[in-house]
């Protein structure tokens, strides 16, 4: 079952999604405050496949709490908020959050959404498939349920994107992936034939893992991993 934090100090919003998302088998967690919110999903054992968070909380807003969250995992983030000014979207889109609901939404549409972002990213239903979602390289290992990425146990931060082009690379390792399929696929791209968009996201992840592997460039076709050669 999907499990969701909810964080939120509307208790009429709270009690109203908690009855919708039962309805849709999803389970829900919640916090009231920003420091709750924290708290609750750095100290708590329990695996979130997905937060909505709203931004006027007490405490601590709901911009600090997704940058904190951000340091350490890329659990998808739905921001829920009264403000419907640009700033704050671009804003929240900067820190990395999945998408922007405006107050008053509908929870149909949220669960829609909630759908769409986990079907992308190719989560799993159920807690019970948490062992099979480890892909490994060499010293490389990604956790495609929490969103972490470890080298020789060591956490590496990276972003969302870079995290999910290094997991289709590596599960696709025997094959050389077209350049295409990555921005199709990963980024979201149609129309992708002079961006260069991949080119920086390839240059940072190169930096970031460092020895542990060699992202190969096929000119002309697109990239491959392998290990490197000593």
């Amino acid at each position: 079952m999907t499990h969701i934090l909810l964080v939120e100090d509307d208790s009429g919003i709270v009690d109203s999604l908690s009855l919708y998302l039962a309805k849709s088998d999803i389970k829900m967690s919640t916090a009231h405050n920003g420091e709750e919110a924290v708290n609750i999903f750095k100290d708590s054992e329990t695996t979130f496949d997905l937060i909505i968070l709203d931004l006027n909380l007490p405490k601590k807003d709901g911009f600090s709490v997704c940058k904190e969250i951000r340091e350490t995992s890329i659990v998808p983030i739905i921001i829920l908020s009264a403000r419907d000014n640009e700033d704050d979207k671009v804003r929240a889109l900067e820190l990395w959050a999945d998408d922007y609901i405006s107050k008053p939404f509908s929870p149909r549409e949220l669960v829609a959404r909630i759908g769409a972002i986990l079907k992308r990213l190719g989560k799993p239903a159920t807690s019970s498939s948490q062992k099979e979602w480890i892909v490994s390289f060499e010293s490389i290992k990604l956790d495609l349920w929490e969103y972490i990425l470890k080298i020789s146990d060591e956490i590496i931060k990276v972003t969302k994107t870079e995290f999910l082009i290094l997991a289709y690379l590596i599960e696709h390792k025997d094959h050389i992936v077209a350049r295409e399929t990555l921005m199709k696929e990963i980024i979201g791209y149609d129309h992708y034939i002079y961006d260069r968009t991949i080119d920086t996201h390839m240059k940072n992840l190169r930096k970031k893992i460092g020895d542990a592997a060699t992202i190969e460039t096929v000119r002309w076709i697109g990239y491959r991993i392998i290990k490197t050669s000593l």
